[in-house]
Parts: structure tokens; C-alpha cells; sequence
């Protein structure tokens, strides 16, 4: 979960922090993240914006979201997030000022027209309102098959990191389930285990070993 952390430019200057992420309620997946402007260090004007979390990328250090891929212009000529509020016209815009074609409905230049389909824009944005969490619009879902709503980009500066938790965490587990084959004299028979397997062991011990000390430590 990476809101209430910070956002920062290419160059490490704050932009603000992630206030809230946008999840889309069909695909049950963050579409988004919301940022305040506020107090920034590129003198930005103080609003809300709304990026797409293929642009977002973790620190490989530290608790930071980083955006790279994103200018200082995109950054100006993003529109007003209006809580509560996010329609499929909205959502284009956005991808419209990162360099995405996408479909736009044709301007009408008659001003009757346009007067209607103002009110029946606004009508629309009444019926779509949503919470800061959630999606739940009619847009196509080909539209989020783009390298803007990548979630995989968050994760690419620290794939090390996940790898090696991920490690540790399978090596506990084995560890585990080889402990519990001790038998009722709480000894365990490694004549049938193999060299890797009774390291596993033996580092499950050393930390359950810790754990208890630790515990005994502390009473």
C-alpha cells in the first residue's frame, strides 16, 4: 500500500505524497493514484491530480514513489481531480496529455448543441459519481491494456528485494513442514533427507531458536 507515500520527480524534488488510489471495481485492479499538489518543490500550482500507475515506480531504497517517465508540462496540463468524480471523457483527457491517441467525441460548433451537451455532460458526471476507491464506469476495458496502467512498472526498480522475500518466505515454509515430521520424542529421523534439505532444517531451528529467545528476553 503505498499511499501517504512520497511522490518525487526525476530529479528527487517532492511533488507531494500519494493521498488516494483509484481501483477499477470490474477488473478489481488500481487504475490510478491521487496526488495533492500541495506544498510541492516545483512550484506547481496547489490541486489534485490523477496519474495512471504505470508512470509510478518504487524507490529501490526507500519508501518513495518515483515518476521518471513524467514531465513537468504533463504534470501542468493534467486536469483538476474533482473528488468523487472520474468519467470515462476524464480518464481519456488524462491519457490524451501523455501522449496516448485516444477516441474523442467530435466538438459541435453549434452553440445549442453544445449548450445541451453541456448540461447532459454534467447530468452524467451527477450519475457516475463514485467513491475516491473505486471505478465503476462503462469505459472499454481494451483501454486499460496500455503500458500507462501497467502495475508491473511499480515493482522494477526492486526485483531483488522481492525475489529474495520470496525466498526466505519458501525457505521458512519448508523448514516448517520438515519440522513438524518430528516424531513423538520431538526428534526427527534425517537419515532420509537430503544435504539441502537438512539445511533448511537446521536454519528453521536457528530461527525458531532466535524467536524464543527473543521472547524470553523480553518477559
Amino acid at each position: 500500500d503505498i499511499r501517504g507515500w512520497d511522490v518525487r520527480y526525476k530529479n528527487g524534488e517532492k511533488i507531494e505524497s500519494v493521498e488516494e488510489l483509484i481501483l477499477d471495481a470490474k477488473a478489481q485492479k488500481v487504475r490510478y493514484m491521487v496526488v495533492d499538489l500541495d506544498e510541492n518543490e516545483l512550484r506547481l500550482e496547489h490541486r489534485r491530480i490523477v496519474i495512471p500507475i504505470g508512470f509510478a515506480e518504487l524507490d529501490s531504497r526507500t519508501d518513495d514513489v518515483l515518476i521518471p517517465n513524467v514531465s513537468v508540462d504533463q504534470l501542468c496540463n493534467l486536469p483538476d481531480y474533482k473528488k468523487d468524480i472520474l468519467t470515462p471523457e476524464f480518464e481519456r483527457r488524462i491519457s490524451s496529455t501523455f501522449g496516448r491517441k485516444v477516441k474523442a467525441e467530435p466538438i459541435s460548433t453549434n452553440k445549442k448543441l453544445e449548450k445541451d451537451e453541456r448540461r447532459n455532460e454534467e447530468k452524467r458526471i451527477e450519475e457516475r459519481k463514485i467513491t475516491e476507491t473505486d471505478i465503476d464506469n462503462d469505459i472499454e476495458q481494451e483501454f486499460y491494456s496500455h503500458e500507462h496502467y501497467n502495475l508491473d512498472n511499480l515493482y522494477k526498480n526492486r526485483p531483488n528485494r522481492e525475489k529474495t522475500q520470496r525466498l526466505q518466505d519458501s525457505e521458512y515454509d519448508q523448514g516448517l513442514r520438515l519440522w513438524e515430521k518430528r516424531s513423538e520424542g520431538d526428534t526427527i529421523d534425517t537419515s532420509d533427507l537430503t544435504e539441502e534439505e537438512r539445511q533448511k532444517l537446521l536454519k528453521y531451528r536457528r530461527d525458531l531458536y532466535r524467536e524464543r529467545r527473543y521472547r524470553n528476553e523480553r518477559v
